[in-house]
């Protein structure tokens, strides 16, 4: 009876430990936490009190409140963020001091706006505000930015889709650069420069983009005053719809340069039905030069994806039809067909302007230290929501594991029942 007793407490012991361990690994494969939370990521909103770090670890940052980066504060972003919000009537980040994202190629950073009306925003009360984003997925919003007010922006590299209303730049203090970007149903950039008002030179240079499935304008410049000018150099202009380039109406002083662009033909009057300048409105107090035009797209400005085939149906099958018995005819002899010339080959493009590096303002040299994030705890919390847990998959060592636990399940109601016929003896 001893050795019976010590034989149930030692099975006993192997189930539960078997249990344990079955349990476990449900939990590790279903990508759970013991708490049962799915990387719930991290809440922000608020102002900065100082620099601030958004790292990948962290990640999904999700706005409730909208985020203020005052002057002097530095908000980083890096590679592999994504941002995401529950705003819906009003901007993401409101900018008075500098936001510098970084992605890469293989890491881009994403922000979807979930649609509200502004991703970036300056304070127009407030002059300063730059925004440098590189290798940045910005959608889902009416608009990108709305800068005013002496504020300044870099964006390269960068994709921008599914945008309502026109981005806004409106007198940058410094020379600011959107190149190397995609555009997809997009309503493009409102620009506006003057140097007198900014004591700065604040040229806008948009280059090496491509444009397409437009939503209204891409490019209108609103004013140019002084020295200021808006180059708009390199790009790729296809599946437009109506107007892609304009000057506003009424301002005395407008001046964009639009030569070297590819625009899908090489057809002037098709050209020309595309911009609007003072061909079309008196009113306009400039014409847009967009002469020379290139004949293919520049190798620098990114490549239009392809669009995705939609799959044809098999036709049903059906029998083979018995051969009818009728006579044979005589073939009519068969005449070829001419022979047609040789394609006559497009003109090689004209070459290209090199690109210009983008520059980058002295706060954000690569031999700064790193600012140490400083959140204001009274704005910024965690939270964690509770999703609905994903089914585990069957893998072959938990149907091991739980085979064997009924193994032993069975054992023990064996020896459950020899006990009670030795006992009943």
């Amino acid at each position: 009876m001893t050795n019976n007793k010590q034989k149930s407490y030692f099975l006993t012991s192997i189930l539960l430990i078997t249990l344990f361990i079955t349990s476990q690994l449900i939990i590790s494969n279903s990508g759970l936490s013991v708490s049962g939370s799915l990387n719930p990521g991290t809440t922000v909103g608020g102002e900065l009190t100082g620099n601030t770090t958004w790292t990948t670890s962290n990640s999904p940052y999700i706005i409730e409140n909208m985020m203020l980066i005052p002057e002097q504060v530095t908000l980083t972003i890096e590679s592999g963020v994504t941002i995401v919000t529950q705003l819906t009537s009003d901007a993401l980040f409101v900018i008075n001091g500098i936001v510098d994202a970084k992605g890469t190629a293989n890491s881009p950073i994403t922000i979807d706006g979930n649609g509200a009306p502004f991703v970036f925003k300056t304070n127009n009360l407030l002059p300063g505000g730059f925004m440098s984003l590189t290798y940045c997925t910005i959608r889902n919003a009416e608009r990108a930015f709305w800068f005013d007010n002496t504020a300044s922006i870099n964006i390269t590299h960068s994709d921008l889709s599914d945008l309502s209303q026109p981005s806004h730049l409106w007198f940058p203090a410094l020379d600011s650069y959107i190149e190397y970007n995609t555009f997809v149903n997009s309503s493009g950039i409102e620009i506006a420069t003057d140097d007198y008002y900014s004591n700065a030179y604040g040229i806008v240079n948009v280059r090496y983009n491509l444009f397409t499935l437009n939503q209204g304008l891409f490019i209108s410049n609103l004013a140019s005053y002084g020295l200021n000018k808006i180059n708009v150099n390199n790009n790729t202009f296809i599946n437009t719809n109506g107007i892609v380039l304009a000057v506003e109406k009424g301002y005395t002083t407008v001046d964009m340069d639009a030569s070297q662009n590819y625009w899908g033909t090489s057809d002037t009057l098709i050209i020309d039905s595309m911009i609007f300048d003072k061909n079309d409105d008196a009113l306009c107090n400039s014409y847009i030069n967009y002469i020379p035009i290139i004949d293919a797209p520049d190798p620098e400005t990114p490549i239009a994806p392809a669009p995705t085939p939609t799959p044809e149906p098999t036709p049903p099958t059906s029998p083979n039809p018995s051969p009818s018995f009728l006579p044979t005819l005589e073939p009519s002899p068969t005449v070829s067909p001419p022979s047609s010339n040789d394609p006559t080959p497009s003109p090689t493009p004209s070459s290209s302007p090199a690109p210009s590096p983008t520059p980058i303002p002295a706060i954000l040299s690569d031999n700064s230290p790193s600012p140490q994030p400083t959140l204001n705890s009274n704005n910024l919390s965690n939270t964690d929501p509770s999703p609905t847990p994903i089914a585990p998959e069957l893998t072959a060592p938990i149907a091991i594991v739980f085979l064997f636990s009924i193994l032993i399940g069975v054992t023990l109601i064996k020896i459950k029942k020899n006990k009670t016929r030795v006992s009943s003896k």
